[in-house]
């Protein structure tokens, strides 16, 4: 494990929102600060991300910006916040509070500014603005080699700016000999006796439930007594979707066979429930989530889009289709439920894969020996 040399570091999010990238914002304080770097996390106060980094006893400062550019009250409350820290480095969370950051650092020229992306971005920023803008960060993490090259190509950043760094996930809580599956389905209200195929994430058009639920027409016939889940909430403020999928159900003929459930924190214990995960987005900047599915030795099939490609390898350690493919889909689960011994092979190497390149202390060593180069 690499330490810091006793740097003072801040973590700017100004999101009101609360799902992965914040939960990721809470991870990076909490393991920055357990390398000897002193952290203040600044986000706005009262919101989800507020209350759960104090509820975590995290150092917190609160700063709500008033407007999406330009706010130069901000800038300046971030300023002192900055000095009265003693902050050597901010790194930022989100690209749109980048400029907040960089008018504040005017008042405090020494301080380094990192900016870690988490989402894949095609919009073309290579105008003025946003070039002086960008020529005012030291370091900017991406998480895959597809984004650094997105980076490269819509943006003025040298190269030797960006850093590819991997999100990575806890193996030792991620860990399949942990836990006793029979134990936790029967805590989750599970069969003990059937096969279950589960996805786990936002209810969203997007994330491909829909393509999923009409996949198991092709796959329910002759797998009947499998039970498929789809765990999830819908996106706070857009409803309607869940209730159009449970029609959807119905209309498939579905109603025996697909159970929904809420959104659940302990995914180490979901995980362990399940037999085979299933991530039909449309597109995932990285895929956190794969990541502990194969932590847990789980089969995954995924499709081949975004940063999904850079975690799974089609054919060694988890199965790749077409985006908006239901056949391909319901075909690639097909053979893993046909074949025990494949599943099996498929979700050791797929530990293996998680261990040797997406371990959190790994992924953490490395960020934290490109901050301290600064």
């Amino acid at each position: 494990m690499v330490f810091f040399r006793n740097r003072k570091l801040a973590i700017v999010c100004f999101s009101t929102a609360f799902g992965g990238l914040e939960l990721s914002t809470l991870r990076l304080a909490q393991e920055l600060s357990a390398r000897d770097a002193t952290t203040v996390l600044v986000v706005p106060p009262e919101t989800p991300l507020a209350l759960e980094a104090v509820r975590r006893g995290l150092k917190v400062a609160f700063l709500k910006p008033r407007m999406k550019y330009g706010d130069l009250f901000a800038s300046w409350e971030l300023a002192r916040i900055l000095s009265a820290h003693a902050v050597e480095i901010a790194i930022v969370m989100q690209s749109k509070d980048i400029n907040v950051v960089v008018a504040a650092k005017l008042a405090n020229p020494s301080v380094k500014i990192v900016y870690y992306q988490q989402m894949q971005s095609t919009i073309d920023k290579r105008d003025a603005i946003h070039t002086w803008m960008y020529s005012k960060l030291s370091l900017w993490i991406s998480l895959t080699n597809r984004m650094k090259m997105e980076v490269l190509e819509h943006t003025r950043v040298p190269e030797h700016m960006v850093k590819v760094v991997p999100l990575g996930r806890d193996t030792a809580l991620f860990d399949p000999r942990r836990y006793d599956q029979s134990l936790v389905r029967s805590r989750l209200g599970l069969p003990l006796d059937r096969t279950i195929v589960a996805m786990l994430g936002r209810l969203d058009p997007q994330k491909g439930q829909e393509e999923f639920l009409r996949s198991l027409s092709h796959v329910s016939n002759r797998h009947p007594g499998v039970l498929y889940l789809i765990a999830g909430d819908e996106t706070r403020g857009e409803r309607g979707y869940r209730q159009y999928l449970g029609q959807l159900v119905e209309q498939l003929g579905l109603g025996e066979s697909v159970r929904f459930l809420p959104f659940t924190d302990d995914v180490p214990e979901f995980m362990a429930a399940i037999d085979l995960f299933v991530l039909p987005s449309y597109s995932e900047t990285y895929g956190l989530v794969l990541i502990e599915a194969m932590a847990m030795e789980k089969p995954v099939v995924a499709t081949s889009a975004g940063g999904v490609p850079e975690i799974v390898e089609n054919g060694r350690d988890g199965l790749l289709i077409p985006p908006r493919d239901e056949k391909s889909l319901a075909d690639a689960i097909n053979l893993l439920l046909d074949d025990p011994s494949l599943r099996t092979s498929l979700s050791r190497r797929a530990r293996q894969e998680v261990l040797h390149r997406f371990d959190s202390n790994r992924c953490v060593d490395q960020l934290v020996y490109s901050l301290d180069a600064l």
